[in-house]
């Protein structure tokens, strides 16, 4: 299985702690994980979307994903998710899952001040 390449949001502390704890699910090293808010990745990212990437995880296993279509991917990737996979194919497929995570998305917080190249801590 090919390697999943994750930009998520470093200024959003949910965001943070989300990524930190995939990674240390990630046994077999199949996510890249990028900090979207950082220059040296997006001159390399030129071909993402970034202002839906402002809003939402992004995700590319040859093409671009958003949303809630990327926690679906990565869940793909970590076998100890594997076991919620049904779930979020039904989630996914309904759409629900596009609007649970719209949902968080809009509420979720971005701090700036208080973040440096290696955390973004309350």
């Amino acid at each position: 299985m090919r390697k999943l390449t994750i930009l998520y949001d470093n200024w959003c502390p949910n965001c943070t702690r989300f990524v930190n704890f995939i990674h240390q699910f990630d046994w077999l090293n199949l996510l890249d994980i990028k900090e979207l808010r950082n220059e040296g990745t997006m001159e390399k990212m030129q071909s993402v979307n970034y202002d839906l990437a402002f809003k939402q995880m992004a995700s590319f296993d040859e093409k671009w994903n958003y949303g809630f279509d990327s926690l679906y991917r990565i869940s793909l990737r970590i076998p100890i998710f594997w076991i919620s996979i049904p779930f979020l194919f039904v989630l996914k497929f309904t759409k629900i899952g596009d609007y649970l995570y719209n949902q968080l998305a809009v509420k979720r917080k971005i701090i700036p001040l208080h973040c440096d190249e290696t955390s973004c801590e309350i």
